[in-house]
């Protein structure tokens, strides 16, 4: 089924169409309605629809001015209808430039919008085929990829050797690769794991990035990877990562446009040298790992997430990390496993008793991090006394599974009062700012220190709004209090409470409190 948001300020006219076109007949479903193109890019930023269908003429952002808006910041192969009346040709060219797919002149009758949709279907589909064709996605992974060409980018993220900085600059002249500026940092997008839908993505990914030389795509391990460049200075490193935000947002709306759901994606940290993509990398796929604990995040940046430190032992590599997540992320259960595994197959005393040092280690760690002493998890049983009971290996198994279960109700405390903590923040952040006009979702998360994706999903999710109405609502709080106690003009109280346009202000107004400024006054007058 996809997905239609319809725009028109005409509300007959948008109940009109919603009601009398018969849309699952032809495989769509309509997830929304906007009377401008202001509130239609709100809704395109939180839902990315497969179709936009939306008049041209529109108060406070026209339908050219918002499908420039979704092409530039959001998508660039959502499919666009324009439903117009006016039969002009400067209209047309503009949405040929902007790729609008089709441009109706109202009024537009039940059959006529039956055949808008059989096309609309047939494109769509046509689209997501193009991704099946096994002989065409066997000859792209053929010819895309030069062997030496794809050796030299694996050789940037995962280095057998410790490559210096100028042997790098050569090789990526020698083989085309644009890779120079100032700062860099590496993003994955995790694929499933069909050979043939890793290319397809593949495919699509480097479709919409080759004209940009500021991003080196290619397949490595089941992964798309991106290697971004630029020529800011150090200072400018949260500018840079909110471009690369926006731009992974924009492959992301290309990824379910084609293939109908969003696959995960991972940015690492960003660091200044060539030389420095592994660990760029690595801290990626770090990112990735944490899309299991939040898993309405799909894209998720290692800024935006605690950092694990990873003990890289032989012992307890992966072990180690998929307790310390369990313990700080999961709920019990996963803790129980976690700690299982540690024992699971132990016979030996001497094993046992270093499994039991190991983990304790562990815990013991993560307890400091937290302000506690893992000594006083037991409470009042001595904790030495307890290990030295522990003499086999269900008893060993037992006391550090138990010990991890407390240190893993603190992390579930400490968790909730840190988002608690960040949505008071951010509610602190938008009181101070609510009346500049410019004031947005990319400030407020570079204020918190988050990516504009993940400030926008943890947002809603702790207070079951999304920031854009949250704001609006604290606008209008204040309008409404300036409406009751002062004289200011409703284009004052519009300036003064982040409306840019009086007009706008008033729509608003009208839409949220159900009527105008104007009434509001009278009636608490």
């Amino acid at each position: 089924m996809y997905t239609i948001l319809l725009v028109d300020d005409e509300d007959e006219v948008r109940r009109s169409i919603k009601e009398l076109t018969p849309w699952n007949d032809y495989g769509f479903s309509v997830i929304g309605e906007a009377s401008n193109g202001m509130e239609a890019l709100d809704f395109v930023e939180e839902t990315l629809p497969d179709v936009i269908i939306t008049d041209i003429r529109m108060p406070y952002l026209d339908g050219i001015g918002f499908i420039e808006a979704v092409r530039k910041n959001i998508s660039s192969s959502v499919d666009v209808i324009i439903l117009s009346g006016y039969d002009e040709f400067t209209f047309a060219q503009t949405a040929m430039r902007l790729n609008v797919a089709e441009y109706v002149l109202k009024p537009v009758s039940v059959e006529s919008m039956c055949e808008i949709l059989k096309r609309t279907r047939a494109r769509l589909d046509e689209d997501r085929a193009k991704v099946s064709d096994s002989s065409k996605l066997n000859a792209f992974y053929k010819n895309a990829i030069e062997v030496y060409k794809e050796k030299f980018l694996v050789s940037l993220i995962t280095p057998t050797r410790r490559q210096d900085a100028i042997f790098i600059e050569e090789k990526a002249k020698e083989y085309g690769v644009p890779l120079k500026g100032n700062l860099f940092a590496v993003a994955i997008i995790d694929l499933p794991s069909e050979t043939l839908s890793s290319v397809a993505v593949a495919e699509i990914i480097e479709e919409a990035t080759e004209r940009d030389e500021e991003i080196i795509p290619f397949l490595y391990e089941n992964q798309v990877v991106l290697i971004f460049s630029s020529t800011m200075q150090k200072e400018f490193s949260s500018l840079f990562s909110r471009q690369i935000n926006r731009v992974l947002t924009m492959l992301q709306s290309r990824i379910i446009h084609y293939f109908s759901k969003a696959y995960y994606i991972g940015l690492g940290e960003i660091v200044t040298e060539t030389t420095s993509l592994p660990e760029s990398y690595r801290s990626a796929i770090e990112a990735l790992n944490y899309t299991q604990i939040y898993p309405e995040q799909h894209i998720i940046s290692i800024s935006d997430v605690e950092t694990i430190e990873h003990d890289h032992s032989e012992m307890v590599g992966d072990q180690k990390t998929e307790l310390v997540m369990a313990i700080k992320f999961g709920n019990q259960e996963d803790t129980k496993k976690a700690v299982h595994e540690f024992f699971k197959g132990l016979t030996e005393t001497p094993n046992i008793q270093n499994t039991v040092i190991n983990v304790l280690s562990i815990i013991s760690e993560i307890c400091s991090s937290y302000g506690k002493n893992v000594a006083t998890l037991l409470d009042d049983e001595d904790l030495f006394l307890s290990l030295s009971h522990a003499n086999s290996l269900s008893r060993s198994e037992a006391l550090m599974t138990k010990l991890a279960l407390r240190t893993n109700e603190s992390a579930s405390g400490a968790r909730e009062s840190s988002h608690i903590q960040f949505v008071e923040n951010a509610k602190r952040i938008i009181k101070e700012n609510y009346s500049n006009p410019l004031f947005g979702l990319d400030q407020v998360s570079e204020e918190i220190s988050v990516s504009p994706p993940y400030f926008s999903t943890t947002f809603k999710k702790e207070t079951g709004t999304s920031f854009v109405q949250y704001l609006t609502n604290v606008r209008l709080e204040k309008a409404k209090e300036l409406l009751k106690n002062t004289d200011s003009k409703t284009y004052e109280i519009a300036e003064k409470t982040g409306f840019s346009e009086p007009n706008y202000f008033s729509f608003i107004f009208r839409k949220n409190i159900g009527m105008s400024p104007s009434q509001y006054r009278a009636m608490h007058r």
